[in-house]
């Protein structure tokens, strides 16, 4: 019997930890919550619980929609026709991507609050507030989902089909509805599934737009962090079944959107070069143009400059004028002790936990020949499609206490993550490994493996072969995975409202709290901080995906 070698028990090795810190936690938090038969029956009895399902499904389905809505005719002018200023449109819709949608709502909280918005005090009547306004500021935050994967379908669907449709006797809109749609309904299905899930699990919007008012209306997210803010075993234990109703609701959300994806199933061109012919807009051309700009402007532009009008005035009750704007309070923000305490935890929490996604990508990428390497690969991508408030709940409820571990009835080593910051970075690293993973998978099957090859017959060891040939063509992968997962941890909420130990605040957190008592002054300072750090990260992340020199 062949003996494992070191690649074998390094790929068991992962899947153990995975199982340990990311996959096993969630598993042991539904079964806690779904084998307490008495707490779980009395949240489905509850009439707040059966709300905040109500509630979640609503904002969910109505940001699903806005988001279908808006994104697939956007994704098709962008595409497939000769709308001006298609580049800038691309790059202003796929920007919010990486913006956190708390600052969209903080922006349109300034924008539409009916007291003192600003759109309001020019005599409007809009009210953000509410079910209707969370599906809004969810949906317009998830369009670049839906616009990326209708974008990607149609760059691989032959114009000539609807061309030949054309010849028919189809028009243009029948052409596009017969020979394309039914080809891009998958990528379609795809997009409004991922608004879903994101919406459905979303914390900072529904809070301020929801929870914060004077009649709150709480989603299961809100639920589960209200119920924690008790404090207690019960309150742990109604939590954990509260996060077990979130976690069926995303399953049954991915089992039908399977479903869907296999019986509309259309096989596209690859392989092959594909006709694109832009269809003329004709006299329709400047119209959608200013259209699209006007959509640009509406949910993008809007928000960010109500943000920055926010931190320039000092006080959102003053009047938008020359004289009322002022810098003087950035100092007292920025440099203020809590503002550089929380920056520099926040940092340092995401360059650890995007190195330590790197190297654990980097291991499954080299494991992934191998059966466990491939069982750690599964176990790696399947947290992301977690919520992230079950993910923080089940480290919560699995590390709540320390962990002892004896060996050889001499050595202790005792696990304490509870109430530490250890526990926030593992609740990232669990929660986004799959993009270390996808990435370095994906580029190393981009390579040649015969470069390898050649360095072994040169008399290069594996581990030599690895390190001078494979490596340094990984370069890009790994140091576009790094950025983007920093960006998603130094402005993550969801998780580290939840597990962020007492008095050691963190951007998201701190940014949460200045928002949620009344500073909004001082949060928007933060925000527009933040949104030049994502910017930078963007600009980043797009050197970094370049090609490789090596």
């Amino acid at each position: 019997m062949r003996r494992p070698d070191a690649t074998t028990w390094t790929a068991w090795g992962l899947a153990a930890l995975l199982l340990a810190f990311a996959v096993g936690p969630v598993i042991a938090l539904i079964s806690r919550g779904v084998l307490d038969t008495e707490v779980l029956g009395g949240e489905l009895r509850s009439a707040g619980a059966m709300a905040a399902v109500g509630a979640t499904l609503r904002t969910a389905l109505g940001a699903t929609f806005i988001a279908v809505l808006l994104g697939v005719p956007v994704a098709f002018l962008l595409e497939r026709t000769n709308i001006a200023g298609r580049r800038l449109f691309g790059l202003a819709f796929t920007s919010l991507i990486a913006l956190p949608p708390f600052i969209l709502g903080m922006g349109w909280i300034q924008l539409a609050s009916p007291s003192a918005g600003y759109l309001n005090r020019l005599g409007g009547w809009i009210d953000i507030y509410g079910a209707p306004g969370i599906a809004f500021v969810n949906g317009t935050s998830g369009l670049p989902l839906v616009i990326l994967a209708v974008q990607a379908a149609l760059a691989r669907v032959d114009t000539s089909l609807e061309e030949a449709a054309r010849m028919s006797g189809a028009g243009p809109l029948r052409a596009i509805r017969d020979a394309t749609l039914p080809l891009v309904l998958p990528a379609i299905v795809s997009g409004a599934l991922l608004v879903f899930l994101s919406a459905s699990a979303a914390f900072g919007v529904p809070y301020m737009l929801g929870v914060a008012t004077a009649t709150p209306m709480h989603v299961l997210t809100t639920r589960i962090y209200t119920h924690l803010l008790k404090g207690g075993a019960s309150a742990l234990a109604e939590a954990s079944a509260a996060s077990a109703i979130l976690l069926v609701i995303a399953m049954a959300a991915l089992a039908g959107s399977a479903v869907a994806g296999r019986r509309g199933h259309v096989r596209l061109t690859a392989g092959k070069g594909v006709v694109v012919q832009r269809l003329d807009l004709g006299a329709y051309r400047w119209p959608l143009t200013l259209a699209v700009a006007a959509l640009v402007v509406v949910i993008v532009v809007m928000p960010l400059a109500a943000v920055v009008v926010t931190s320039l005035l000092g006080n959102a009750s003053l009047p938008i004028a020359l004289e009322s704007l002022t810098t003087s309070h950035w100092h007292d923000v920025l440099w203020n002790h809590r503002t550089v305490g929380a920056a520099a935890r926040s940092f340092g929490l995401a360059s650890a936990a995007a190195g330590a996604v790197c190297v654990l990508g980097l291991a499954i990428g080299i494991t992934r020949s191998r059966f466990s390497g491939r069982v750690a690969e599964q176990l790696a991508l399947w947290p992301y499609a977690v919520p992230g408030t079950v993910v923080a709940m089940a480290l919560l409820t699995a590390y709540s206490m320390d962990v002892r571990f004896i060996a050889a009835d001499r050595i202790a080593i005792v696990l304490s993550l509870a109430n530490s910051s250890s526990m926030v970075m593992l609740a990232y690293v669990a929660k986004y490994l799959a993009i270390g993973s996808r990435n370095v998978v994906d580029g190393m099957r981009q390579l040649d493996p015969t470069l390898a090859e050649a360095a072994r017959l040169c008399g290069a060891s594996p581990r030599r072969a690895f390190v001078d040939v494979v490596l340094p063509r990984l370069r890009g992968p790994l140091a576009a995975t790094f950025v983007l997962t920093f960006l998603l941890c130094v402005t993550e909420l969801t998780m580290s409202v939840l597990i962020a130990p007492p008095g050691r605040d963190l951007l998201g957190t701190l940014l949460f709290d200045l928002q949620s008592y009344a500073d909004p002054a001082s949060a928007s300072v933060l925000a527009c901080a933040v949104v030049v750090v994502v910017v930078a990260g963007l600009a980043l992340t797009s050197f970094a995906s370049g090609p490789s020199k090596a």
